[in-house]
C-alpha cells in the first residue's frame, strides 16, 4: 500500500505518492509560470531525496505554461535542483508537449534522464522497464 500525502507549493499542489520501487508525484491546483516550475522541481527534488527514491514519475496538470523563452530558466533550476539524481518520466497532462519535449532534450544534454510523455501507464512503463 503506498503512503499518500498532499503538499502546498507557492502556487499549486503536489500528491506524493510512495509506489513500489519509484515516488509519484502528481502536481495540480494552480497556474505554471517560471517561479512555479521552479519552486515545483525543488520541491520535487527534496521530497525525492528525503524518501531515498531514485526514480519519479511526474504528472503536471497545471493550467497555462512556460514560454519556449523562458524554458532556459527552468532548465537551470531543474538542474540546480538536484534532479539529475533520479531517472524521472514527466506526463504533461496539459497541451505543453512541444515545450516540454525540448525541455527533456536540454536536460538530457545536461546529462539529467528524464522522458516527457502524454500518457502515463507509458511513462511508468519506461521508467520501471525502459533503457
Amino acid at each position: 500500500m503506498s503512503n499518500t500525502r498532499v503538499v502546498n507549493g507557492p502556487d499549486f499542489k503536489v500528491c506524493y505518492e510512495d509506489e513500489p520501487g519509484y515516488l509519484r508525484a502528481y502536481v495540480f491546483d494552480g497556474t505554471d509560470s517560471v517561479d512555479t516550475s521552479i519552486a515545483m522541481w525543488r520541491m520535487l527534488a527534496a521530497e525525492g531525496a528525503a524518501v531515498g527514491a531514485t526514480k519519479m514519475l511526474i504528472l503536471e496538470d497545471l493550467v497555462s505554461t512556460v514560454g519556449l523563452e523562458d524554458l532556459g530558466k527552468v532548465i537551470d533550476g531543474i538542474e540546480a535542483a538536484g534532479m539529475g539524481r533520479f531517472r524521472s518520466a514527466f506526463v504533461e497532462l496539459r497541451d505543453d508537449i512541444q515545450g516540454s519535449e525540448l525541455g527533456e532534450i536540454m536536460l538530457q544534454e545536461r546529462g539529467i534522464t528524464i522522458r516527457i510523455f502524454s500518457n502515463e501507464n507509458e511513462a511508468r512503463h519506461w521508467l520501471l522497464y525502459g533503457s
